[in-house]
């Protein structure tokens, strides 16, 4: 690396650290309490008990143990919760035994670390790779530019694997261009990284075709024979999975296996056809992108561009030939994976979208020093014609978060509740009062308060069971589950039977044993009415 790459490699690092910093007052906000985190970001409520169970002492040194390794929330690998852990055991170490009591530095240092931080390191690891850092304002416009692109501002609002999944796919490229077809090292840590993706969220498997390719290259070239080539595939094969289990060592474990493995089958059920409601859609809406990935990623002649200069990598370098087909390979399963499922989340893009975009320099690279500024200022155009808008909706999001706490629906809901209806309400005698919410309904747990929320949503078997004094449900749920077509479009047509039933019977104010007492656009609030076991004052 010469001085300028070294320079450039410097402003990078501030950018970087500058970026991560401008994180944290949003990063900070919908977390003062663990319910809260239900209301913006469910995927955070269903994971946060359990990491923080993880760093929760046993009453034995084997219960502590095994705290820290079975960690129940097995929709997502091992390394994921094993790297939040390890990151907020310097917090408890500092807060003490009262340490969960912080939510709101514990949620926010997650989202920093788990979410910021990788991405950060991924593009730069791109950017790199498809410059090497030679061109300044090119090298640093890139890196600004996938940082700033919306979708990556949303998934930074956030504490989930995807980041990290990522960062670890970026590792299988950049080590894949550090080898250069000698098939040494880097591509065993390569292996390794493949591995830890497929451990993470199963990225990893993305590769399947990229690593055939790569090895067929080497094998066209005369890099290795074709019995090495064979063994090369078989050794990264077998590294990949010895580090699939070393990084989630509960697959040793026959009934923790057995448990993953369930949910994992689970999760592709649901991936593959919606979890409550078939949602298969067209992907391509009149030639166009989707609006959400044209609004929140590129427009679709940006996307084209990044496409052209994919193939303008063939032409190139033989360093960039072989990235350019690799990716391609990559790209090729990666897509095709996504179009399969039947919910297509924003954050789902994210390993298709930066690599392509980071290649955006092939198009406009000349070997000409009389054409580089030329093919520079053309580069430049082209990422600020997309990079402008781009930036603008990024700003928009950033101070929406800001403010996301005082105009959450979900927050005022709750202090309606509390200072119109609740002081109404006389404490049934020898118990707390039970109250029942939709998963995105805040109300949070307090003295005297039993409140319960159901993945599997509510029905009037199991509202009878619970028997609840409150039932706090969102109107979009009522507007989703009470619609006959529900039950004709559903993954379990019985099951969503059930719940049709109870929405319907919510949304025409014919509860069993409870009347409607509050209603906003956002939700209804039911009380209960029978066996006089709610007192009115």
């Amino acid at each position: 690396m010469d001085k300028n790459q070294k320079t450039n490699l410097s402003i990078i690092i501030i950018l970087g650290f500058i970026y991560f910093c401008l994180m944290i007052p949003a990063n900070a906000t919908g977390a003062k309490t663990p319910q809260m985190l239900s209301i913006f970001e469910v995927d955070e409520y269903a994971q946060y008990e359990h990491v923080l169970r993880m760093l929760t002492p046993g009453e034995t040194l084997y219960q502590s143990i095994r705290n820290f390794f079975v960690y129940l929330h097995y929709f997502y690998g091992y390394p994921f919760y094993f790297l939040s852990a390890i990151l907020l055991f310097p917090l408890k170490l500092i807060n003490g035994s009262n340490w969960p009591d912080n939510t709101q530095t514990i949620v926010c240092w997650l989202r920093q670390t788990v979410s910021v931080l990788p991405i950060i390191a991924s593009a730069g690891m791109l950017v790199w790779i498809t410059t090497r850092l030679k061109r300044r304002f090119l090298s640093i416009g890139l890196f600004v530019f996938l940082l700033t692109l919306p979708g990556v501002i949303l998934n930074n609002f956030w504490w989930h694997p995807d980041s990290l999944s990522l960062f670890f796919i970026t590792l299988v490229f950049f080590f894949l261009d550090r080898d250069q077809l000698r098939f040494g090292r880097n591509f065993y840590a390569a292996a390794a990284a493949c591995g830890v993706a497929v451990g993470i969220k199963y990225a990893g498997l993305y590769f399947a075709a990229a690593i055939a390719v790569y090895l067929l290259i080497g094998f066209f070239l005369k890099k290795i024979s074709w019995k090495q080539t064979v063994f090369r595939g078989l050794s990264f094969v077998l590294i990949m999975i010895a580090s699939v289990v070393i990084s989630n060592p509960l697959l040793l474990l026959p009934q923790e296996r057995a448990e993953i493995l369930r949910t994992q089958q689970l999760q592709f059920e649901q991936t593959g056809t919606g979890i409550f409601v078939d949602r298969h859609s067209a992907f391509l809406e009149n030639w166009n992108l989707p609006s959400d990935i044209r609004r929140y990623y590129a427009e679709t002649w940006c996307f084209v561009f990044a496409l052209g200069s994919l193939i303008a990598g063939f032409f190139r370098s033989r360093a960039e030939k072989i990235h350019s087909a690799t990716l391609l390979a990559y790209l090729i399963v990666t897509f095709s994976v996504i179009l399969l499922a039947a919910s297509r989340r924003l954050h789902y893009y994210l390993p298709v979208v930066l690599p392509l975009f980071a290649m955006l320099p092939s198009l406009f690279q000349t070997t000409s020093a009389k054409h580089k500024k030329l093919f520079d200022t053309l580069l430049c155009l082209v990422l600020l014609l997309q990079g402008i808008p781009n930036l603008l909706l990024s700003v928009s999001l950033f101070r929406t978060q800001l403010s996301r706490e005082a105009t959450s629906p979900a927050i005022q809901l709750y202090e309606q509740v509390k200072s119109e209806l609740l002081p109404q309400i006389s404490q049934p005698e020898g118990r707390m009062l039970r109250v029942f919410r939709d998963w995105k309904i805040y109300f949070p747990e307090q003295d005297g308060f039993a409140v319960q929320m159901d993945w599997e949503m509510a029905t009037l078997e199991r509202i009878q069971a619970w028997d609840p004094d409150l039932i706090l449900l969102e109107q979009e749920n009522i507007r989703m589950f009470a619609d006959p077509e529900a039950v004709s479009e559903a993954v379990d047509p019985e099951a969503m039977q059930k719940m049709h039933a109870f929405y319907a019977s919510a949304a025409q104010d014919q509860l069993p044993g409870y009347r409607k007492v509050l209603e906003n656009h956002f939700a209804v609030v039911f009380e209960k009415t029978s066996d006089s076991k709610l007192e009115v004052k």
